[in-house]
């Protein structure tokens, strides 16, 4: 079971007769999770990175911390309490992606620690803003200070690895795509798996999804490695024949990923946002805004 996993689980529990220590604890567990997800996104050595991609970790671990307390929350809300709390924490935050700017990977290993202390300081925070809802904002920064620094002694290398190793693992229907990848091979089309889904599939679905091709209204490049990759372009600004092979034009962003992970993303078998916090999906540039008006095409065909 991931850590997304376990906090979907949490999330189904009735804490409403529960004790406040057992709250506590089982908030405390959360936070936990929640920090050694951002120690691995810490790893990502692209400046700012770790910003963007820890927003959906913090998010999941404030609203399941809010429902251990009673307070339940919306994606939206659990986002602007995240932006909120991240206002205390910015300062460290900045700090980080400075050292990655000049040290692009060793800087990134070196912000593993702190970026754990930094999200246990702010799992923290949050606890405090549930346990007391009146706290103010210089009480808050007090707590996330101290936080900080008992995040920093409990940061375990030993630890972080483990749960690097168990969140990578491949989910329990992965053996069955590389079946059908065997399988794929044998039939008569010559093309890769990940072409036939790129160029058929993903094709169809933009087709299907005229709102997405104009608000995009631009170029995307795929840039897929592995076996089976390649690289293709994808024009949403045409009526017609939005794939073609190679790169042509000037691009809004490039999706890099292996083929075994863009197959598991188009088939549903992964999601972008974890294929995102292992750094196996590339966005570059890192636009979100963009990569989310993205998703309705990675929503396989009903």
């Amino acid at each position: 079971m991931s850590w997304l996993d376990t906090l979907d689980d949490i999330r189904t529990k009735d804490f409403t007769n529960s004790p406040l220590a057992e709250r506590d604890k089982a908030a405390r567990d959360v936070v936990n999770m929640a920090s050694y997800a951002c120690a691995v996104v810490a790893v990502s050595p692209i400046p700012f990175s770790d910003a963007v991609l820890s927003l959906p970790v913090q998010s999941a671990m404030v609203v399941t911390i809010g429902h251990i307390y009673g307070r339940k929350l919306t994606e939206a809300d659990s986002k602007d309490l995240v932006v909120e709390l991240a206002t205390t924490a910015g300062i460290g935050m900045l700090a980080r992606q400075g050292i990655k700017a000049l040290l692009p990977v060793v800087g990134a290993l070196i912000t593993v620690p702190a970026a754990f202390a930094a999200n246990w300081g702010m799992g923290r925070v949050a606890m405090e803003y549930f346990r007391h809802p009146g706290a103010t904002k210089e009480q808050l920064k007090k707590v996330y200070e101290a936080a900080k620094e008992e995040g920093s002694s409990l940061f375990s290398k030993e630890r972080f690895d483990q749960f690097r190793k168990s969140n990578k693992k491949v989910a329990p229907d992965a053996p069955e795509a590389e079946s059908e990848d065997e399988e794929g091979d044998e039939g008569e089309d010559e093309r890769s798996e990940v072409a036939v889904l790129i160029e058929d599939e993903f094709a169809a679905r933009i087709a299907a999804h005229q709102d997405v091709r104009e608000a995009i209204n631009g170029i995307l490049h795929l840039d897929i490695t592995g076996e089976g990759g390649g690289t293709w372009t994808v024009d949403f600004t045409r009526s017609e024949d939005f794939i073609a092979e190679g790169f042509e034009g000037k691009a809004l962003m490039s999706v890099g990923a292996e083929a075994k992970d863009f197959i598991a993303l188009l088939t549903g078998q992964k999601t972008a946002k974890d294929l995102l916090m292992k750094g196996e999906l590339v966005l570059t540039p890192l636009d979100i805004d963009l990569a989310m008006k993205l998703g309705p095409l990675f929503k396989p065909s009903a």
